[in-house]
């Protein structure tokens, strides 16, 4: 084959050294394209090492690093090392034991460390063949950069690719314990320990069961086996207890998953497990149901300590109710007592004063602090009787007879100053626990008595008046009225015998016995007016005081109504006038008296008043003052006399106007 000028020389043509040249260049010319094919960087390390000795003279090819050795690097000697590090471009090593080579930097921008490709007993390299061995370590580099680059993305993507599972893993895990949670919240606000349990157990279908520190079970899911509930030895669940106590993770212990809920009240939460097959999502469902758990003993806690607290404020204020009404009850009784006009003496089983009111102090003239304690024989029950007291007291105690227990009796009881005085007493006995005791009611009857036995002398009085009455009334008529008629029919039946002899003497007897009779009509109706005058029953009480003042010796003032009263009261009126009238005449010595009578509401006051000497006096039982005091006593009425030595007497009367006897 010819060439033409301008064409490209055959190899024939050329030198050797030029063909040499040319056949180094399309070494790595080839090598570079078959390094851009390279799957990893040893491979693409092991065909430059490779191909070197091709390409120029040297004994072999090595790839150096600093400080270790690699996967496709080899670590440099310590000598070599030390110069290595110093290099900045291609450049001969010339060292003692070590043949002469020449370096070149392979540079990669993810490295960490620069690697040297090494050539062994290299030292006649050219020009050329420096460019050609630099350029071949500049494109390693870059090769290897982009297959670790490559790698490092495949990592990651397969880093991202596990990620992206673990994530989703993650997520599912996450979603099912936020389901455990939103179960368990819901729950324990409805249902409580038994929620908890049922709620755990659906979630992780396995057994529950909740115990107290102390081992006694709580709660159990029906499928939990019978040995799981047994209590242990104390000092066993003692040590199980401390466990918990050190962990907030689950403990296994007896075939099960166990967690401690933490509160005021310690509680063991518990998953029946006796394969170990439960799940990180069912421990940490069992882990959250126990913190629930705690939140359900804390509020089970508060729930009880409020309800004690409520138990308790409810019994005080019971107590408190109960201590102020016992307390207003006894100051109503103490203000009942203290208000009572009887006197009330309280005493213990051994007849010793507990208690006395005011009217005790009153009538017996002892203070309260004087008496109490003292024995009751001893303070007020005379001499005379004291030793009958204690015997009876004595036997009541010992045999339960009692002769005046809730009765009323009259005795003579003793004052502070030793008289005697009568009383009516009720004794009861108290249902008081520590002992009997016994309350006494006391009465002062002295002025029952004096008003009784001034009962019995009024009404005795009041028949001795009546019977002075009729015989005064007995004696009118017949030292008055009868001789007048006896006379007057004497007189006619001498008229008669001379009626025919003698007619001037029986028309003589005839006018003396007529003076004689109307004589005697007088003296009746004197004596009529003495019982119950006419007047009065004719024309009211008015008319007549007003008849009666009138004759008198002594200007009388009066000041009566005229309005009627009913007839027993006008008659009782008119004879307290009569008489006070009459005892102003006989006794007081007086120019004028006066007569008032006033009527208010139910009752009529009647008043008879002089100025005379006064001191008037009831003188004896018969006294007409006593008998006024009768008169009016006997119509339910009160009498008073006012009669100062210095002058002058009263007499005030006042009579119910219904006038009904006693």
């Amino acid at each position: 084959m010819t060439s033409t000028a301008g064409d490209m020389p055959s190899t024939n043509d050329l030198d050797p050294a030029a063909e040499a040249r040319l056949s180094s260049f399309n070494a790595v010319f080839t090598l570079s394209l078959i390094l851009t094919q390279a799957s990893s960087p040893a491979q693409v390390m092991r065909l430059v090492t490779t191909s070197v000795p091709s390409i120029v003279s040297c004994q072999q090819a090595l790839i150096w690093h600093l400080a270790r050795s690699g996967e496709y690097y080899q670590r440099a000697p310590e000598a070599i090392s030390e110069v290595l590090a110093k290099l900045t471009g291609p450049d001969l090593l010339k060292l003692d034991d070590f043949a002469p080579s020449w370096a070149f930097p392979i540079s990669s921008p993810l490295a960490a460390d620069q690697i040297f490709l090494v050539v062994v007993d290299s030292e006649g390299l050219s020009d050329e063949e420096t460019f050609l061995l630099s350029v071949l370590a500049q494109l390693s580099g870059t090769v290897i950069a982009k297959l670790e680059l490559i790698a490092t993305e495949q990592a990651s993507a397969q880093r991202i690719a596990a990620l992206n599972t673990e994530l989703e893993s993650t997520v599912s895990t996450l979603t099912r314990i936020m389901e455990v949670h939103h179960r368990l919240n819901e729950i324990v606000a409805n249902a409580g320990e038994m929620g908890i349990a049922e709620t755990l157990h659906q979630l992780t279908e396995l057994g529950v069961f909740i115990q107290d520190a102390g081992g006694n079970t709580r709660y159990a899911t029906d499928d939990v086996p019978g040995d799981y509930l047994k209590r242990e030895p104390a000092d066993q669940r003692r040590e199980l207890i401390r466990r918990l106590q050190g962990t907030r993770r689950p403990v296994y212990h007896g075939r099960a998953w166990l967690v401690l809920a933490r509160a005021d009240i310690l509680g063991v939460l518990a998953l029946v497990d006796p394969a170990r097959t439960a799940s990180e999502v069912d421990l940490a469902a069992l882990e959250y149901a126990a913190t629930v758990l705690s939140v359900e003993l804390a509020r089970l806690q508060r729930v009880a300590e409020a309800e004690r607290r409520s138990r308790a404020t409810l019994e005080r204020n019971i107590a408190q109710a109960r201590a102020a009404e016992l307390a207003a009850s006894e100051a109503r009784q103490r203000a009942i007592l203290e208000a009572a006009l009887d006197a009330v003496i309280s005493i213990d089983q051994r007849a010793r004063v507990t208690y006395v009111n005011s009217a005790f102090e009153h009538i017996f003239g002892y203070r309260a602090d004087e008496v109490t304690g003292r024995e009751l024989a001893e303070a007020i029950i005379p001499a005379g009787l004291r030793e009958a007291h204690r015997q009876g007291f004595t036997r009541y105690l010992a045999t339960g007879e009692a002769h005046v227990l809730d009765r009323r009796i009259e005795l003579t009881a003793m004052r502070a100053d030793g008289s005697e005085f009568p009383v009516e007493i009720a004794i009861t006995r108290a249902g008081v626990t520590g002992g009997p005791a016994f309350t006494a009611y006391v009465r002062d009857i002295t002025e029952r008595q004096r008003a009784e036995r001034e009962l019995m002398a009024s009404r005795a009085r009041l028949v001795a008046a009546s019977d002075a009455a009729r015989e005064r009334v007995t004696r009118d008529l017949h030292d008055g009225a009868q001789q007048r008629l006896v006379t007057t029919l004497i007189n006619l039946q001498l008229a008669e015998l001379k009626w025919e002899s003698g007619p001037e003497r029986a028309r003589e007897l005839l006018g003396l016995a007529i003076r004689d009779a109307k004589r005697g009509i007088e003296d009746l109706r004197e004596i009529v007016s003495g019982i119950h005058p006419a007047i009065l029953t004719q024309r009211g009480l008015a008319a007549a005081i007003d008849g009666l003042a009138s004759g008198l010796p002594i200007s009388v003032e009066l000041d009566i109504p005229d309005s009627r009263l009913p007839a027993p009261v006008e008659a009782s009126v008119y004879f307290f006038c009569s008489e006070a009238l009459t005892n102003v005449v006989k006794h007081a010595r007086a120019t004028s008296a006066w007569v008032r009578v006033t009527l208010a509401e139910d009752r009529c006051a009647v008043e008879v008043r002089d100025d005379g000497v006064g001191g008037a006096r009831p003188r004896s039982e018969t006294s007409g003052l006593n008998g006024l005091r009768d008169r009016i006593g006997a119509i339910n009425g009160t009498m008073d006399i006012t009669s100062p030595a210095t002058g002058g007497t009263a007499l005030r009367a006042s009579i119910p106007l219904s006038a009904d006897p006693p």
